[in-house]
């Protein structure tokens, strides 16, 4: 069974990578959350200046980051982009965990509303999976329609779960577009590279996906780490880039590939390496 949405689907392409080597020290989640709260506007060039400093290690960064795609500001509204950042402030140690972020949401917020159902049904041997269903039935958005679409391909109804995704691909969902150019959503297939090359602008973590397929051997025992370093940086510019990623791209540079880094990108894939707490103004 595959009992795994978004976050989970997200971990398993991305942070499931790094993660055994992550040591990061738990900060206070709750001064971090109040912290980020007093953003109200984030016009265009605000979005700019917080991936900068999410990209030299801000976690609070992350958490704006993740409120402009909730809100809409500055960036399209992405339920799928919220996540990720909110993802990436509990990698860099902003919150303990995500579920920080998300109970912290308003009450009544589709976006919560979204992750508190298919959390529900992680567990749904012990819960009613039907009325997590008709609740997601009932919501007429394309991030609903892939939730469903999901459970609908984990329940044993293929055609009709993919279909699902599909339109809601076509509807703008950022995690439809993602999954409808992974064949296996439990990895044991390799995605697609060009549709991922095709959809990286509109979903960053593309870039990081498109990093990990080129610097691992393919079928033949083929890679291409030149290619899969670019990948990797442009997934940096994004501040998506993870440690296990930020490694290679060090360890491909030291040992003479052919690739240009300058003194700050060294010094920001190092702080993901190697994490440190970064002091906020």
């Amino acid at each position: 069974m595959m009992k795994n949405w978004c976050i989970y689907i997200m971990m398993l392409l991305f942070f499931a990578s790094c993660s055994e080597q992550q040591i990061i020290e738990e900060t206070a989640s709750s001064t971090k959350l109040a912290e980020h709260k007093s953003m109200t506007d984030a016009p265009q060039d605000t979005i700019m200046s917080l991936l900068y400093q999410a990209r030299w290690g801000d976690g609070s960064a992350y958490l704006k980051l993740a409120d402009c795609y909730r809100d809409g500001i500055g960036v399209k509204k992405d339920f799928f982009g919220m996540i990720t950042m909110a993802h990436m402030a509990e990698w860099r140690g902003a919150i303990n965990r995500i579920d920080d972020y998300i109970y912290g949401l308003q009450d009544g917020s589709d976006y919560k509303t979204l992750f508190l159902l298919m959390d529900s049904y992680r567990s749904y041997i012990q819960e009613d999976p039907d009325s997590i269903e008709q609740e997601l039935r009932t919501r007429d958005s394309p991030e609903a329609k892939t939730l469903l679409g999901m459970i609908t391909v984990d329940q044993g109804d293929t055609i009709s779960g993919i279909n699902m995704i599909k339109e809601a691909a076509d509807q703008g969902c950022s995690l439809a577009v993602l999954l409808i150019t992974i064949p296996d959503w439990k990895g044991r297939l390799r995605a697609d590279a060009t549709k991922l090359a095709i959809i990286a602008h509109r979903v960053p973590l593309a870039y990081l996906i498109l990093g990990d397929l080129y610097y691992e051997p393919d079928e033949n025992g083929k890679s291409n780490k030149q290619l899969a370093v670019e990948y990797y940086m442009k997934a940096e510019e994004h501040a998506v880039l993870g440690r296990h990623g930020a490694e290679r791209v060090l360890d491909y540079y030291r040992n003479g590939g052919n690739i240009q880094l300058t003194e700050d990108d060294i010094k920001r894939l190092e702080l993901i390496v190697q994490p440190k707490d970064v002091e906020t103004e």
